[in-house]
């Protein structure tokens, strides 16, 4: 019997990018599926950020792209979409444009109009909004990539530079989870020393 694992994501994090990746990799070597779910680093951020720079909003029509995807795909879908939308910016270093959006759509074998209907629809946000506060109210998630267990309990991370494969994915992810369910552990933490990637 598999596992139901919630990897809540922001499409824009590198770090999440190599996180989801490995989740995938785990998905192939230990009983687990994968429910994606869609966290705002905007909205996790907001007030805190340089207005000038404001990077976080870049992310957010990628966000409602996705939460337009799951109304019309479900769960499957959301998955496909942030792994075309992933290969084209993190992997292919293109920007978050519509434009974009909408090939990674297209690759993920939807219709590329749901970009621009996700856009028109104001309600999207609404859904990014519910996914992103459920998981702050949850387990207290302050960022990307956030794992919950069927068990409720939560942790961000793991922020990897590169994501393991095959049963090395196994094994962090068996790691992982024990840190997850063990009560009062909190984190684990070390400077990061490169770009992930």
């Amino acid at each position: 019997m598999s596992e139901q694992v919630r990897f809540h994501f922001d499409p824009l994090c590198p770090w999440a990018w190599q996180s989801s990746k490995w989740i995938r990799e785990v998905e192939k070597v230990r009983p687990i599926d994968i429910e994606w779910r869609l966290f705002s680093l905007k909205l996790i951020n907001a007030g805190t950020e340089d207005p000038l720079s404001d990077r976080h909003s870049k992310g957010t029509p990628a966000l409602r792209t996705l939460a337009m995807a799951r109304r019309k795909t479900g769960n499957e879908g959301v998955g496909r979409v942030y792994d075309a939308i992933g290969r084209q910016i993190h992997d292919g270093n293109a920007e978050p444009s519509a434009e974009v959006l909408a090939r990674a759509v297209e690759v993920a074998d939807l219709p590329p109009s749901i970009v621009e209907e996700a856009l028109a629809d104001d309600t999207t946000m609404d859904d990014v909004r519910r996914e992103h506060d459920a998981v702050v109210a949850a387990v207290g998630a302050f960022g990307v990539p956030t794992i919950v267990l069927e068990s409720g309990r939560g942790i961000f991370g793991p922020v990897v530079a590169q994501a393991p494969t095959g049963e090395a994915a196994g094994e962090l992810w068996d790691h992982v989870r024990y840190f997850i369910e063990l009560d009062g552990f909190f984190e684990l933490k070390r400077n990061r020393d490169r770009r992930p990637g």
